[in-house]
């Protein structure tokens, strides 16, 4: 037994011979980490990207001499002398050129109760699932289903794509923010689309401005039976010039004496311009109508932006537009003419980190005959013509593969 114990140790001995001679010599060159997550993902062709931000808002607004915290006619700033998270976003995607794809893309924060009630009629979680759709690319044509944001609009959800902090009273009022349904886009060149495609209703009216009593709207309609077309033509004759006309139109309601069926059209122009490396020019028209057996209302808006590039961290945008409705119905009818001015400094303190100032002002009136007579939109009473100034501040960090650019 000894004799086998002794051989066993100068086995072990022997073996750990070469690892005693190597620990006089210098260290081998350590084995190459694995590839990251973003690495795998880019590779695989998988995208993972968000963003983060959040916000401070001042209202100014007088009511009565005393100063409200409620910003009327606003989407993702309506809460005033708040501090806000207003969104928590996540998109991961799979879009090849050619074959089946998918994208999912989820908001949390307080502007996911606006996303909600765009299409359901009821704010409730702060919890959005904003896109998820599957897409199928085959040469120059494209198709998608499932939820996907609109094509109206110059401005968007997402807010690392505004040069504003604040969403325009078109973008609010006038314009639907998602879309449930199946959307085909054909290119025909490199300067032609063209974008066709038929959705659960989902209409924006602008009834902040407008009695609701007086003019009765459905709400709450990408879950009924009715349908809404969608068309559009994106025209790109050069870099540096682009303009893009799409129109909505559809029925929304139940039929019900309270919620009858409605006839709407929604048709929005956007047009830009990059007039030098640092100045961009653009324009955003809608007007909106609804018509049914009680109400005939309609709508229309316009809004101008600039931007100056003004160093490589620093930008200054500057937005004017203005906004007016009008409808009557048994109750009574009602006209609205509200205008925005809109000043925003963004400063770039890292690549992946930005933080935006704003001060805005609207300011309108609200003429009502019928009941309810005492209705304004700020709200003074009828025919009253008031200021609603604010400012805000917000942060925003970008993150995703293969950068957080």
């Amino acid at each position: 037994m000894k004799k086998k114990s002794v051989g066993l140790w100068v086995a072990v001995g022997v073996a750990f011979i070469p690892a005693l001679a190597w620990a006089d010599e210098p260290a081998a060159a350590a084995a190459p980490a694995g590839p990251t997550l973003s690495q795998i993902l880019v590779n695989s062709g998988i995208t993972a990207a968000g963003y983060v931000d959040g916000s401070y808002e001042a209202t100014f607004n007088q009511t009565g001499g005393a100063t409200s915290g409620t910003i009327v006619g606003h989407a993702f700033d309506t809460n005033g002398n708040s501090f806000l998270l207003n969104q928590a976003a996540l998109t991961l995607s799979y879009l090849p050129t050619s074959g089946f794809g998918a994208l999912v893309n989820v908001i949390a924060g307080e502007d996911a109760k606006v996303i909600n009630a765009s299409y359901s009629g009821s704010s409730g979680s702060d919890f959005a699932l904003t896109q998820a759709y599957v897409q199928y690319a085959a040469g120059n044509l494209t198709v998608i289903g499932g939820r996907y944001v609109t094509l109206a609009g110059a401005e968007v959800i997402d807010d690392t794509k505004n040069a504003n902090i604040s969403r325009s009273l078109l973008f609010t009022n006038l314009e639907p923010l998602v879309h449930t349904g199946v959307r085909a886009a054909y290119k025909f060149s490199d300067q032609f689309s063209v974008f066709a495609g038929v959705n659960n209703t989902a209409f924006a009216f602008p009834t902040s401005f407008l009695p609701v009593a007086a003019l009765t709207v459905p709400t709450g309609a990408d879950n009924d039976k009715h349908k809404t077309f969608e068309a559009s033509a994106a025209y790109t004759p050069s870099t540096a010039v682009s303009v893009i006309l799409t129109d909505y139109y559809g029925v929304d309601g139940n039929g019900s004496a309270g919620d009858p069926s409605t006839k709407n059209n929604v048709l929005d122009l956007v047009a830009t311009w990059q007039a030098t490396t640092a100045i961009s020019v653009g324009a955003n028209f809608d007007f909106d109508r609804a018509v049914n057996n009680l109400i005939n209302g309609d709508a229309a808006g316009v809004a101008l932006y600039v931007s100056d590039q003004l160093a490589d961290s620093w930008k200054a945008s500057l937005r004017a537009e203005s906004l007016r409705a009008a409808g009557s119905a048994s109750g009574g009818s009602a006209q609205a003419h509200v205008s925005e001015l809109t000043a925003t400094i963004d400063y770039a303190a890292a690549k992946s980190f930005d933080v935006l100032g704003e001060v805005r002002d609207d300011y309108g009136s609200v003429g009502v005959t019928g009941s309810p007579s005492n209705f304004g939109p700020y709200p003074d009473g009828s025919g009253t013509r008031k200021s609603q100034p604010e400012v805000l501040i917000k942060a925003i960090y970008k993150f995703g593969t293969p950068t957080g650019s």
